[in-house]
């Protein structure tokens, strides 16, 4: 019985630490999109799909408007895809600052 719980408590885990894992790359992935599109004054639009669920996260570092039309065209996909601005990482990024003492 003891076994049992503890494959479950195991696989859990290592469910665990791979949607952490694949959270940190998405995260990284949109500030450096972001970055580059500061750096380097580019229009930049990232879209990532997660296959298992469907669920998409689009960020949107374009000043021009040139990439406004994908939000658009996502608008009636299922599940509602997760839309970011560079503003919005900035503020977020401002926010754990403000709450972090060190």
């Amino acid at each position: 019985m003891s076994a049992l719980r503890r494959v479950r408590s195991n696989n859990s885990s290592k469910r665990k630490s791979f949607r952490q894992k694949q959270y940190r790359r998405k995260t990284n992935m949109m500030k450096k999109a972001s970055e580059y599109s500061k750096m380097c004054d580019a229009d930049v639009c990232i879209g990532i799909r997660i296959r298992e669920t469907g669920q998409i996260h689009i960020l949107s570092a374009d000043t021009s408007g040139f990439w406004a039309f994908l939000p658009l065209q996502l608008g009636s996909y299922y599940p509602t895809p997760t839309v970011m601005t560079d503003r919005d990482l900035k503020k977020a990024k401002e926010d754990t600052a403000s709450k972090d003492p060190l």
